[in-house]
């Protein structure tokens, strides 16, 4: 008789993301500020390559799906090759041509022994079975990355079997566009032979990601697309071309010696002031916009905060030295210990207030003002500096006292007269499986206002371990995989793994920044000394556009 004892095998342990769920209202967030470009889209001419791609393959093989998976490799591959040759006898600069290029790493050797004299086959690079495998996923970076924003945007049709295809309505047109402006003949006439030679690589220059705005109809389409100047995508495409603007108005508005980074983008979208606190004239028109960034930052100051107290905890639960180790039978034997433990006295006397409400109360007088960005009292450099000490392995004393002063500053800015989440779409019920948000964070700041510094830190590790073990249960429920880092044992509480490190999310900027670059609004000034990014005269028009 066959016994089936899977069900009683221990989950498969995964390192996972997002350990305390307070990254996920951050996501809500920018997906809701920058739809149709996301964190895997980096650059805008996959937008129209991958249609045109497979539109393509269509007129020239009719029928015939035999081909289609390697030969989708094979140009994909291609793509980024010739990308990544035109910067080598071009300018060298990565961020015009080859940065982002799908299975870029791997192929940089393939043309670095190309142009040492050996034989290139794109087979060798796009076989399942290689060891020079540019890309896991059968459909290379369309199915990893594109796919579903393409779909999204009405470019090309998920649905479709086998294999996704190009729309009719808007992906084949764009298709056609690039068409018209690319050698398609000797692209093909590469990827059948399998064999790549530099004068290959060098005549299809036309396909490089930099020439995108010399394909005047093609980036005028993209162009259209992402700041949706034909109201094809109603409230989607209004605020990408609103972040979109601001971004734009933020490159006009930085003075010399300040260039377009992703840390400059959150300080100034936070307190909406410009370096050195300047006034930032932001447009009516994108002052709600602004406003939803500002609480996207803030929700994200939020997060590394309470990330840091947990691994804080965590690292004290679990001493290096064995010998110091002591057993906690529930989180909250071991929160009422930590708080009454050494750090945390020392902080209590370094902040040197009799209840939290005090030290919020003296902080009116104290705390640089929330234009005062550069300051480094001010939370975004606090929050800067405890991730640094995260990285150091700064002591928990340190580490403590930045987390709690984060948090009191983010309290002494909360406006109890608007809503946590202000203008962004964020129901109750959004928040359901991430307990430690804005809101939550609202009314336990109004309960913290009485207690001591030492009982705030014991409802704060409390509230964070908890968080943990409910996160990470609803993740076994739904995967079955466990993404505990600490777990209750016949043993008392052990830590699990590695113990995460505080991670700031990822908004977007970078690959909304490319995006810009690439059709053409955004450029580097030769003439500064550090090539700082300005708005080119295509881009104050959009600029303009998006303002109205």
């Amino acid at each position: 008789m066959k016994i089936e004892t899977a069900w009683v095998s221990p989950p498969q342990s995964i390192g996972g993301l997002d350990h305390l769920g307070t990254q996920a209202p951050c996501v809500l967030i920018y997906g809701q500020l920058l739809p149709g470009i996301t964190n895997v889209t980096d650059r805008a001419r996959y937008y129209s390559f991958y249609p045109w791609l497979i539109w393509s393959f269509d007129k020239r093989y009719p029928k015939d799906e035999t081909k289609f998976v390697e030969f989708f490799r094979r140009a994909d591959c291609l793509f980024t090759l010739i990308s990544e040759r035109h910067a080598r006898v071009t300018d060298h600069d990565n961020e015009r041509h080859g940065a982002a290029m799908v299975g870029r790493v791997q192929l940089l050797q393939a043309l670095d022994h190309l142009e040492a004299g050996a034989a290139l086959k794109l087979s060798e690079y796009t076989s399942q079975e290689s060891a020079h495998r540019y890309f896991k996923n059968p459909m290379g970076g369309l199915g990893q990355y594109y796919a579903g924003t393409l779909a999204d945007l009405k470019l090309m049709d998920s649905s479709a079997k086998p294999w996704i295809k190009y729309t009719k309505e808007h992906g084949a047109p764009l298709a056609e566009q690039v068409s018209s402006t690319a050698p398609a003949d000797r692209f093909w006439r590469v990827v059948e032979s399998d064999d790549v030679k530099l004068d290959d690589l060098d005549a299809l220059d036309a396909y490089c990601a930099c020439r995108l705005a010399e394909s005047l109809g093609e980036c005028q389409t993209l162009t259209d697309l992402y700041f949706d100047r034909n109201n094809a995508y109603e409230q989607e495409g209004l605020q990408r071309r609103r972040s979109l603007g601001l971004i734009l108005n933020l490159t006009h508005s930085l003075v010399d010696g300040h260039d377009l980074k992703e840390s400059v983008f959150r300080a100034c979208t936070y307190s909406g002031t410009l370096p050195a606190r300047q006034h930032w004239a932001v447009p009516e028109s994108l002052k709600a916009t602004l406003a939803c960034w500002s609480i996207y930052e803030r929700n994200d100051l939020l997060s590394i905060a309470c990330q840091t107290v947990l691994g804080t905890a965590l690292r004290e639960l679990e001493p290096q030295n064995a010998a110091d180790k002591i057993t906690y039978g529930s989180v909250e034997s071991f929160a009422e210990a930590f708080s009454n433990g050494p750090a945390v006295a020392a902080v209590a006397k370094i902040l040197n207030a009799g209840s939290f409400g005090s030290l919020l109360d003296r902080m009116e007088g104290t705390a640089p003002s929330i234009d005062d960005w550069e300051n480094d009292e001010h939370e975004i450099q606090v929050a800067g500096r405890m991730m640094k000490c995260w990285s150091r392995g700064d002591d928990a004393q340190t580490l403590i006292e930045l987390s709690l002063t984060v948090l009191a500053l983010l309290a002494r800015r909360d406006d109890l007269s608007q809503s946590p989440y202000g203008g962004i779409a964020m129901p109750p019920e959004a928040l359901t499986n991430y307990p430690i948000n804005l809101a939550s964070f609202r009314s336990r700041v109004a309960m913290w206002r009485a207690m001591t510094i030492p009982a705030v830190m014991a409802d704060l590790v409390m509230w964070c371990l908890n968080t943990h073990l409910r996160v990470a249960l609803r993740k076994l429920n739904q995967t079955g995989r466990s993404t505990f880092h600490m777990r209750p044992s016949e043993r008392g509480l052990e830590v699990v793994g590695e113990i995460p490190p505080p991670a700031n999310t990822t908004p977007r900027f970078d690959q909304a920044v490319q995006i810009l670059r690439d059709i053409g609004a955004l450029t580097r000034d030769p003439s500064k000394p550090n090539r700082q990014t300005t708005v080119s005269g295509i881009g104050v028009k959009l600029m303009e556009e998006a303002s109205v």
